[in-house]
């Protein structure tokens, strides 16, 4: 049976791409409307089933993937620039050569279940290190400089709440660390072949 799927967007309502095939799936039409070069900005896909979809490239600028499941995405030259992430489920997603903030990412890891929002701690080609906790996309040194920059939602009072948000930062600035510390030691090795490993 024919299944014919419309992708709108989140704030018009309008339809962004449609797609009908046999056995029709939200991720068969989100895969063909990247093969078609759909301008996909602002897309509803909300809660979407889209384990190992092949996005390379996907203009989902303001795409709402609240819920989404994305674990194995390959998203690499994908612009998620203001996509609205909170709930989804990245484990795994490739996200080298993506796009947040506008900015290129070099390397990136996707934490989910350390507080209330995403965390995704990020290197850019050029070198910065960010950290995205929730809709606060900052520097690390932004971060370290003014932690508590969201005192209606997580106050610095000791609760179990702001403890969390303060465990999660933590978590990403550690694999921050630990990740340039490895792409320094191999970047050792291939300039000084007698490097320790």
């Amino acid at each position: 049976m024919k299944i014919k799927i419309q992708i709108k967007n989140r704030w018009t309502g309008s339809i962004i791409f449609e797609y009908e095939s046999e056995s029709n799936t939200v991720k068969e039409s989100l895969v063909e409307a990247v093969k078609h070069g759909a301008y996909l900005q602002g897309a509803y896909l909300q809660g979407a089933y889209l384990q190992g979809a092949d996005l390379q490239g996907a203009d989902l600028q303001g795409a709402d993937l609240q819920g989404a499941y994305l674990q194995g995405a390959y998203l690499q030259g994908a612009d998620l620039q203001g996509a609205y992430l909170q709930g989804a489920y990245l484990q795994g997603a490739y996200l080298q050569g993506a796009y947040l903030r506008g900015v290129k990412i070099k390397t990136a890891m996707v934490f989910t279940g350390l507080y209330d929002y995403v965390v995704i701690p990020y290197i850019t080609e050029e070198n910065e290190k960010r950290i995205k906790m929730g809709c606060y996309d900052r520097s690390l040194k932004e971060w370290e400089g003014n932690f508590w920059n969201n005192e209606s939602e997580f106050p610095n009072n000791d609760s179990f709440k702001s403890n969390q948000r303060l465990f999660a930062f933590e978590t990403a600035k550690n694999w921050i660390l630990l990740t340039e510390k490895y792409q320094q030691n191999e970047e050792a090795k291939v300039s000084n072949p007698g490097y320790p490993s």
